[in-house]
């Protein structure tokens, strides 16, 4: 099957099949969702929306992807105005919404402009439960917590020193002999080589043991 009509088949035939199929599963139950906004390849914004429900098929919790659903723009009110269209275009009630779990961006997570706050004050889901993603809440009390106690050339030279070592056989060799000489022959852990250079985005990169 060619690609075009491939595409066309699932959007236009599998994917409402089972969304419709999904949402009556979920019926009129109380329901959470986990958000995650997105910019892909052709520059426009996403949100990747994940439904948390009791299944009344299997009888047991599920969590399973809902929709990506398409931003117009990527401020907070944007956001929260383009879920609650899509909650009520799949027959969602917003009323039985009981919280969100997003990662710690501001546009999610303000105060006074996020998106759990929009939800909660503009669209009336007043009990709704914001949870924060814990490994970025870890990431950020580490970082802050290092910024006193540890320079950033310990993260440069972290980083660099795998950098060097990952993308050449050679220098990995070199740095195999010389381990196993001042270790008396113990073997050290394996470089593997990453697909991308390690950078600055990742889960507590102040880490100290």
């Amino acid at each position: 099957m060619h690609r075009t009509k491939c595409t066309e088949m699932i959007n236009g035939v599998l994917a409402p099949y089972f969304l419709k199929k999904l949402v009556a599963d979920v019926g009129d139950q109380h329901f959470s969702l986990l958000l995650d906004e997105s910019t892909d390849v052709s520059v426009s914004k996403y949100l990747g929306v994940v439904i948390r429900y009791f299944s009344n098929t299997k009888q047991t919790i599920v969590s399973t992807f809902l929709e990506l659903v398409q931003l117009e723009g990527g401020d907070a009110r944007s956001i929260a105005q383009a879920l609650v269209a899509f909650l009520e275009k799949c027959c969602l009630k917003k009323e039985k919404l009981l919280g969100i779990g997003t990662d710690n961006a501001s546009v999610m997570t303000g105060n006074k402009n996020g998106v759990h706050k929009v939800l909660k004050e503009e669209y009336g889901i007043k009990d709704l439960v914001l949870i924060r993603c814990v490994c970025h809440s870890l990431q950020l009390a580490v970082t802050h917590a290092s910024n006193d106690t540890l320079p950033r050339s310990v993260e440069y030279l972290v980083r660099e020193t795998y950098n060097w070592f990952s993308v050449s056989p050679k220098r990995r060799d070199a740095y195999k002999a010389i381990y196993e000489t001042i270790n008396c022959g113990e073997q050290p852990l394996q470089i593997t080589k990453s697909p991308s250079p390690v950078n600055t985005v990742t889960w507590l990169r102040f880490y100290t043991p």
